[in-house]
């Protein structure tokens, strides 16, 4: 089942300078129970494109579908079903942990137990806590459970990450992951962390002036773009007969092309020839190449 379906959503401002087209042509589709990932410079269309899934904004032309409801027809259904942490969503520093939460339970109009809710997501010891008093990814993770206190089934994050060390975001991703095991909901996601939506995310898009270039699991946008896993060897002796199979890139290490049979054809020559594997590791092209290299093909 797909949670979300749209076909030609456009989106354009207009003001004093002319027409500026935000959202381009966008014909996407988002597996339900997911977590995708939406990428794109500044000025891509991620956020105009958060926008119009919310219902907060009405799409220029083209049609859409959240959760089987119509975009243009359902609005008041939808939101209640989506849940959306914007990049600058103000918290009140004054008000506590406990009573940040009551207050969006109260805006959303749902009756919750908030000390049961605090405690299942491990933030029972800060719930007498001042907002204003939490670190940055406390306070974010304060901000992504106030988004879906009404237990949404699609909820969107808008650069979760931006301002996080390393400990803090390793954090919010195992949160992200705590949220999906307790609620059945899907999770769209936009970061300029590509780092993070590589292993957080099931499938990515990557978003240019507006359109989507392409949409699709990791695998497949890398196969697209000549992207290829490796799997590293660390072996005691160089095997004879690989040529063309294997490469070497360094001493006592053999990579090959990270496809079933070759890898078959590599170990059985491993046997044949009683060289011992000292080591076997995955290497895989960054999602930051890969995005650089559809950027540069786009503007080519």
């Amino acid at each position: 089942m797909n949670a979300i379906i749209t076909d030609g959503l456009t989106k354009t401002f207009v003001s004093k300078i002319g027409p500026t087209c935000a959202v381009k042509d966008l014909s996407l589709m988002i597996k339900a129970n997911s977590i995708y990932g939406l990428i794109g410079h500044n000025g891509a269309g991620k956020t105009t494109t958060f926008m119009l899934l919310n219902t907060l904004l009405a799409p220029s032309k083209g049609s859409g579908w959240i959760l089987g409801l119509d975009l243009l027809k359902d609005q008041k259904r939808i939101r209640r079903l989506t849940g959306l942490l914007t990049e600058n969503l103000r918290l009140y520093d004054e008000l506590t942990v406990e009573e940040t939460l009551r207050f969006f339970a109260d805006l959303y109009g749902v009756s919750r137990n908030i000390g049961e809710l605090l405690q299942r997501f491990e933030l029972d010891e800060w719930r007498r806590q001042q907002v204003g008093r939490l670190s940055t990814g406390m306070r974010k993770k304060v901000a992504i459970l106030s988004a879906c206190i009404h237990n949404p089934r699609l909820l969107f994050l808008d650069e979760p990450f931006s301002g996080l060390d390393p400990l803090a975001m390793q954090s919010l991703r195992d949160f992200i992951h705590y949220l999906l095991q307790y609620n059945e909901m899907t999770v769209i996601i936009a970061s300029h962390n590509l780092r993070e939506l590589a292993d957080l995310c099931q499938e990515v898009g990557i978003m240019k002036e507006g359109r989507m270039v392409i949409s699709g699991t990791l695998e497949k946008i890398k196969e697209k773009y000549g992207f290829y896993d490796y799997i590293e060897l660390r072996v005691d002796a160089q095997p004879q007969g690989l040529e063309g199979l294997i490469t070497t890139p360094a001493p006592g290490v053999i990579s090959v092309l990270n496809r079933p049979e070759n890898l078959q054809r590599v170990l059985a020559a491993l046997t044949e020839q009683q060289i011992a594997v000292l080591d076997m590791q995955k290497q895989g092209a960054a999602l930051e190449d890969v995005y650089q290299r559809v950027y540069q093909e786009v503007a080519q």
